[in-house]
C-alpha cells in the first residue's frame, strides 16, 4: 500500500468522548479471541494499583481481578487511540496478529478479517505504522491488547531501511547474480549444518535426512542465531567450513534456523555473513525463518529454501525414489537380456533345425555325387565330340585338297603371292618379336629372379612351402633362403609377428 508521510498530531490519541465506537468487545464478531503474537514474556510488568473497594486480607478470584483490569482500561484508556510504532513479529493469515513497538515498549496487536480486508496492503515486520483502535483485556487469555480498526504506513522502520539499503548494494555488486550461483550436488556424502544447538530446526533437519538418505553424514556446527556475536559466528562458520571442506569431505553447507521477528533474524542480514557465503567455494544453502521471511544470506546462497526441511529435500535425494529407480533400472536390464537370449536361442535353434547341420556326411556325399556325375558328362562330351571331329576331318581334307585343285594359281600368281607372304610374314614375324620381347622384358620384370635381384628372397620351410607369417614361424625351425645368386639355410632364433616391413627403425 501507498505509504504516506508521518503526521505528529495523529500520534496524540483518539477523542476519548465516543466510547460507542466499538461496544461491546466482541458482541457480533463471531471471531475468535485475539492471541498474543509474541507468545508471551516481556519485561516484569510494574506492581498494578489496588482498588479502593478491595482489602488486602481478602482475595480475589481470577475472574474478579481480570474484571477490575477491563474496568480499568475502560475507564483509564480512551476509546479510540492512535498508536505509532513499529510492526513486529507479524502473522497475517484470516486475522492479523503483531507487536507494536518503539525503543521501550511493545503491545501486542490483533486485527480482524473484517476489517483487515479493507487494508490495500498487509504491513510487514520493520514497517513503521500508524494504528487506530481500542485497548481491551480478553479474560479467558488474561491477554491486553490493541485491537486494531485500521493501519496507515508512515515510514520504513530502522531496520527495515538497513535491509533495503543493503541488498541494494549487493545487489550493484554482483552479490546476487545468478550466473556465480552454483548446482548443488545430486548424491552428498556429507553436508554441514550451521544452526542454533538443540533448535526446531536442527531437529526437522535431523529427522528429515533421516527419513530420506540415512547414510549420508551430517556434520553439525552450532552457532548462535540472534543477538551479539550471532553474525559474526555464522560467517566465522561458513568460512571456517569452506577452508576444510576438502580435509572433511564437506559437499554442500546448510545455513538455517527458525522463525522470528525481523529482529531475530537479524543477524543474516548483515554484512560480514554476506560476504561469508559470497566468498564460499562450495555449494551453499540457506533456509532462514518461515517462507515469507526474506534474508540478504537468503539471497547470496546458491539455493533458498523456504523452511529448514525444504533445505534438506533439496539437498538429499530420497532413497525410497532411488530403491525405485534402481528397480526399474534392474527391471529393463532383466528384459533386454532376456530379449536378447531369447533371440540367440531362436537362432540357435533354427541353425540346429538345418538339414546341413543336421546331417553334413549326407549333404557332402550328395554335393560329391553331384561332381563326379558332372565330371563323367563332361568326359562324354569330349570323347563325343572327339569322335565326331575325327570322322569328319578326312572329308574335309578331301574337300580341301578337291578345292586346292580346283583353285590352284599361274605360277606368276603363285609367285607373286609367294612374295606377298614373305613379305607380309616377315613383317607379322617382326611385330610379333617385338611383342615377344616387350612381353618377356614384362613377364621378367614380375618374374622371381628379376623381385630377386632386387633384394627380396624366398623364404620355405624343411617342406618346401612357401613362409607366409612371421606368426606361424617357430623358433628354432629350419628354413632355406633363396636369393638371386644362390640360397642359404637358416634357423630361426626369434619370430616378431608385430614387426611391419612399413616400420622404418627396424625395431
Amino acid at each position: 500500500m501507498a505509504r504516506r508521510p508521518f503526521d505528529p498530531k495523529k500520534a496524540r490519541g483518539g477523542d476519548s468522548g465516543s466510547d460507542d465506537a466499538f461496544g461491546d468487545l466482541f458482541s457480533g464478531l463471531g471471531d475468535p479471541p485475539p492471541v498474543d503474537a509474541n507468545g508471551g514474556g516481556g519485561s516484569q510488568p510494574p506492581e498494578p494499583a489496588r482498588s479502593a473497594g478491595t482489602s488486602d486480607d481478602r482475595p480475589l478470584s481470577v475472574t474478579a481481578l481480570s474484571n477490575l483490569i477491563g474496568e480499568a482500561l475502560s475507564k483509564g484508556v480512551p476509546a479510540r487511540v492512535r498508536v505509532v510504532g513499529e510492526v513486529s513479529n507479524a502473522r497475517p493469515g484470516r486475522h492479523l496478529y503483531f507487536s507494536l513497538k518503539d525503543e521501550e515498549a511493545v503491545i501486542s496487536c490483533a486485527m480482524w478479517h473484517s476489517d483487515l480486508r479493507k487494508l490495500e496492503e498487509i504491513p510487514r515486520d520493520g514497517d513503521s505504522v500508524e494504528v487506530w483502535g481500542q485497548v481491551g483485556h480478553y479474560a479467558k487469555q488474561g491477554r491486553t491488547q490493541l485491537y486494531a480498526k485500521s493501519i496507515e504506513p508512515v515510514g520504513l522502520g530502522a531496520l527495515e531501511a538497513r535491509f533495503r539499503a543493503l541488498v541494494a548494494e549487493l545487489r550493484e555488486e554482483g552479490y546476487f547474480d545468478a550466473q556465480r550461483k552454483r548446482p548443488t550436488p545430486r548424491h552428498p556424502g556429507r553436508i554441514a549444518i550451521v544452526t542454533g544447538a538443540g533448535s526446531a530446526a536442527l531437529a526437522d533437519c535431523l529427522r528429515t535426512a533421516r527419513d530420506r538418505m540415512p547414510t549420508t553424514d551430517l556434520l553439525v556446527v552450532p552457532v548462535l542465531v540472534q543477538g551479539d556475536g550471532a553474525a559474526e559466528q555464522v560467517a566465522r562458520a561458513i568460512r571456517g567450513l569452506d577452508a576444510a571442506a576438502g580435509r572433511l569431505g564437506i559437499d554442500a553447507i546448510l545455513v538455517t534456523r527458525g522463525g522470528g521477528s525481523l529482529e531475530d533474524l537479524w543477524a543474516f542480514n548483515e554484512r560480514v555473513v554476506a560476504d561469508a557465503a559470497h566468498d564460499c567455494r562450495i555449494p551453499l544453502v540457506a533456509a532462514i525463518g518461515h517462507e515469507s521471511d526474506t534474508t540478504i544470506v537468503e539471497l547470496v546462497a546458491d539455493h533458498r529454501a523456504s523452511t529448514p526441511t525444504q533445505a534438506i529435500t533439496h539437498l538429499l535425494p530420497d532413497r525410497r525414489e532411488l530403491a525405485r529407480a534402481l528397480a526399474r533400472d534392474r527391471g529393463r536390464l532383466s528384459r533386454a537380456a532376456a530379449n536378447v537370449i531369447s533371440e540367440a536361442r531362436m537362432r540357435l535353434d533354427l541353425a540346429r533345425r538345418h538339414e546341413f547341420l543336421r546331417r553334413p556326411a549326407d549333404r557332402l556325399a550328395e554335393r560329391r555325387r553331384g561332381i563326379e556325375s558332372l565330371r563323367r558328362r563332361l568326359r562324354g562330351a569330349i570323347e563325343r565330340r572327339l569322335r565326331d571331329e575325327r570322322v569328319e576331318l578326312p572329308r574335309i581334307r578331301s574337300r580341301l585338297t578337291a578345292a586346292i585343285l580346283r583353285r590352284r594359281p599361274r605360277p606368276e600368281t603363285v609367285r607373286s603371292l609367294e612374295r606377298r607372304l614373305h613379305a607380309a610374314a616377315s613383317r607379322r614375324l617382326d611385330r610379333s618379336r617385338g611383342q615377344v620381347e616387350q612381353a618377356t622384358r614384362r613377364l621378367r620384370s614380375v618374374g622371381p629372379a628379376e623381385v630377386l635381384s632386387r633384394g627380396f628372397a624366398i623364404v620355405t620351410d624343411d617342406s618346401g612351402s612357401v613362409v607366409r607369417s612371421a606368426g606361424r614361424t617357430l623358433a628354432g625351425a629350419a628354413l632355406r633362403v633363396q636369393l638371386a645368386d644362390g640360397g642359404l639355410e637358416v634357423r630361426v632364433e626369434r619370430s616378431d609377428p608385430d614387426r611391419s616391413i612399413d616400420d622404418p627403425s627396424g625395431a
